[in-house]
């Protein structure tokens, strides 16, 4: 055998070796993840669940080929359902399809498949286009829809909840009950509300009527306008194993008069609260470590009272704040624990050790807040703000003990409300989320949690380590990356110029 036959038989073999190769990429697959969190490389928590799915699962990614070439991240997508495919031992399938080539567009929307108007430049001119990117979950003969995304980051998470929903055949139901009259759901709480609809059905609950026992979670926002009446029947829905966020206030402040602040003193959920051991003071606590603020005529100045968190001052053992990215209280009261027998608390976040407490003398004016601390110098040190709790809860109103369930408390309600898109806090719904589904089902929660972080160094709140990194950016990219091009520049001369001689 000559050497030319030998050349071909080894390039036929190693053409069929490729294509087998190929054949198996679905059942072999691998890949590396560069990220620091893994975030584009599913969990073992999935891969063990997905294994176990009884029929198959099909995931149909309505994708347009424009999007494809403005958005990298429609191609992490792609690669992160192929990877599901990868490691269900054929409990999955996937698929992409662009909706306007197949002539699918209206059964995308029919299954809930949402277009969007992006920009794109076309031959140097800027023009509009209608595109999908949404992916359709299909188990038996029911479907969950992913409108629209161009984030891979959080989709394991997405998609993993709604596999689980679809595959148990279970519908998580929110309720939203207003302790305001004035800040009503569809007023105030409005962001929210449309956030949850994400995570399931949501119920407005209104004052003055039972809680439905089906409400998978309940939060609980505000509390000025609370009677007896209105905490029996939340007591009773905890009594009956509910699940809730208490985010109540222990002072108000009243945006429309000058910022007035008055506490809620005898308040019936606040007294609720404390049947179980949660007091939320009638304080306010102030921090250092805050939000700005724009006045009339005025330029933004730093606003005590809304306060940002430190990723130093969460709990980094509980689910709901271990990926913490970032959190905005506004005119938040502390909250203080007396332990009841048959519960266990978890404190979620703090104030900084540069935070003090009002509580004689409250106000908002954001004028008189640098002054109050040398009035309450005793104050000046780190206060709990949220806090979860499980186990068996006794009731306020009677001799009953709860199921065992679990609850979350914080000693604010305007985190929550349409205040965020004023103070840019679009996180506080991403926390709202991460409660959720902590008191709901934590399967999942090591997933959504390990993709949420903020790098931004405007996010850098030790004023001494923010100084660092700016200092640290300015001295490579001006100095030091200049200063090695021209040394490099200088000994290349050098050694050519010797060369030469």
């Amino acid at each position: 055998m000559n050497n030319r036959t030998k050349e071909l038989i080894t390039a036929a073999l190693v053409f069929v070796a490729a294509i087998l190769l190929a054949m198996n990429t679905t059942r072999y697959f691998g890949r590396i993840d560069m990220t620091e969190t893994k975030e584009f490389t599913i969990t073992n928590t999935t891969k063990e669940y997905i294994k176990t799915i009884p029929e198959q699962v099909n995931l149909t990614y309505f994708i347009s080929d424009k999007v494809r070439a403005i958005a990298p991240a429609a191609g992490q997508i792609e690669d992160l359902l192929f990877e599901y495919a990868a490691n269900s031992r054929g409990h999955i399938s996937t698929t992409s399809v662009d909706p306007s080539k197949n002539i699918m567009e209206a059964y995308a929307k029919k299954m809930g498949i949402t277009a969007q108007q992006v920009q794109i430049y076309d031959r140097n001119e800027l023009a509009y286009s209608t595109v999908f990117s949404g992916i359709l979950i299909q188990y038996l003969d029911r479907t969950m829809a992913i409108p629209f995304i161009l984030d891979a980051s959080n989709l394991e998470y997405e998609l993993s909840s709604k596999i689980q929903k679809l595959v148990e055949n279970t519908t998580t139901k929110i309720g939203l009950l207003s302790g305001d009259d004035q800040n009503t759901v569809d007023y105030y709480f409005s962001y929210l509300n449309e956030t949850m609809k994400n995570s399931g059905e949501v119920i407005v609950v209104k004052k003055g009527e039972a809680v439905d026992p089906e409400i998978t979670v309940l939060y609980v926002l505000g509390n000025k306008d609370f009677t007896d009446s209105d905490m029996r029947y939340v007591d009773e829905y905890i009594m009956n194993g509910g699940k809730a966020v208490f985010a109540l206030d222990g002072v108000v402040v009243d945006m429309a008069n000058n910022l007035k602040a008055s506490k809620l003193e005898d308040n019936p959920a606040l007294n609720m609260l404390k049947k179980w051991g949660i007091t939320i003071n009638n304080d306010m606590v102030l921090d250092k470590y805050c939000k700005k603020i724009t006045m009339r005529g005025q330029l933004p100045m730093n606003y005590p009272m809304w306060l940002s968190i430190n990723s130093k001052f969460v709990n980094k053992d509980n689910p709901i704040t271990a990926g913490f990215a970032s959190l905005d209280l506004m005119w938040a009261s502390s909250v203080d624990i007396a332990p009841v027998p048959g519960l266990d608390y978890q404190e979620l976040f703090s104030s900084t050790d540069e935070s003090w407490v009002l509580s004689d003398y409250i106000t908002g004016n954001p004028y008189e807040a640098f002054t109050t601390q040398n009035l309450v110098q005793e104050s000046k040190g780190s206060h709990p703000l949220a806090y979860a709790v499980t186990g068996q809860f006794p009731s306020a109103f009677s001799d009953k003990v709860s199921k065992e369930t679990k609850i979350i408390v914080a000693g604010d309600s305007d985190f929550l409300s349409n205040l965020i898109e004023y103070t840019e806090s679009p996180a506080n719904l991403m926390f709202a989320e991460n409660m959720l589904q902590w008191l709901d089902n934590d399967r999942f929660m090591n997933i959504k949690t390990r993709s949420v972080r903020d790098i931004r160094l405007n996010k850098i709140t030790d004023l001494s380590s923010r100084v660092r990194a700016i200092l640290a950016v300015y001295l490579v990219n001006i100095f030091i990356i200049p200063a090695g091009i021209i040394i490099y520049g200088i000994v290349r001369y050098i050694r050519r110029k010797r060369k030469d001689a």
